[in-house]
């Protein structure tokens, strides 16, 4: 996994968090140098609880894929990485109790993009 944000969300300070969410929108932004190209998303579960769930797929175009974060618990914020050579958001969610330790709900959401063939398109961030 390569983080795109400069920090994660979870390590912002108040002040920092401004900066997070223009680097956020700037990924965003940067995927409007493609076609909007149809994706399979992937909601993968990676906290302790929920990470033997079974992935889910959804789809939606590139240039919404944004929307897709509503579907996951958001509570703690949003970071953006490439994971498999593809973008994803790791959401934080709400804070839950597991054998004595303290844990975020944390999905982790696979934007895939791919052509008219079927094949995915590996799309990378154009500076």
């Amino acid at each position: 996994m390569k983080l795109l944000n400069s920090k994660s969300i979870l390590d912002c300070t108040e002040q920092e968090t401004e900066q997070h969410n223009q680097e956020c929108s700037s990924i965003i932004e940067s995927l409007h140098k493609y076609d909007d190209y149809d994706c399979a998303v992937i909601y993968k579960f990676f906290d302790e609880v929920n990470k033997e769930k079974e992935p889910v797929i959804k789809q939606c175009n590139l240039y919404d894929c944004l929307d897709m974060v509503q579907y996951a618990d958001i509570k703690n914020g949003v970071d953006f990485a490439v994971v498999e050579g593809f973008l994803t958001f790791i959401c934080y969610g709400s804070e839950y109790e597991y054998n004595n330790q303290i844990h975020l709900v944390t999905t982790g959401i696979q934007i895939r993009p791919y052509d008219k063939e079927r094949n995915f398109i590996r799309i990378s961030k154009k500076a």
